[in-house]
């Protein structure tokens, strides 16, 4: 079996997953995904880095506050996330790193555009918009 047959046996069911997930119903992250592993778990600086990222490319379509409320978002057929609302906040780390990794429909893969940590760094960003009054 080549390496890329192997690659391809493991991407399937990911693909599977993301082909059959509806856009407009709730975007639901693998379950394998809640056992990622956060490497910046205790990095002191992941906060400010993630919003130097999310400032730089997220906040247009969700926000300058995250609450899905940006100058694109009116365009886009599906409305983005409050990311501070309790369903977005409630997720894993692991969960809401592989829905930046992969994307879906309109919400662009995040995996070639940035690294593995500024991912995780921008999962840690949106742990500090969790709305006060949840």
């Amino acid at each position: 079996m080549t390496n890329k047959m192997v690659l391809l046996l493991m991407l399937l069911p990911t693909l599977a997953f993301q082909l059959i997930t509806v856009e407009g119903e709730p975007w639901k992250a693998p379950p394998d995904a809640d056992a990622l592993v956060d490497p910046l778990a205790n990095d002191p600086k992941a906060v400010q880095k993630g919003e130097k990222i999310f400032s730089s490319l997220c906040w247009t379509c969700h926000g300058i506050g995250g609450k899905g409320d940006g100058p694109n978002a009116e365009a886009l057929k599906v409305h983005p996330a409050d990311l501070g609302s309790i369903s977005v906040q409630a997720q894993t780390n692991g969960a809401i790193y592989w829905k930046i990794t992969h994307g879906r429909g309109e919400m662009a893969s995040y995996e070639q555009v940035i690294s593995r940590e500024q991912r995780w760094a921008v999962v840690h960003y949106l742990r500090t918009l969790k709305h006060p009054a949840e």
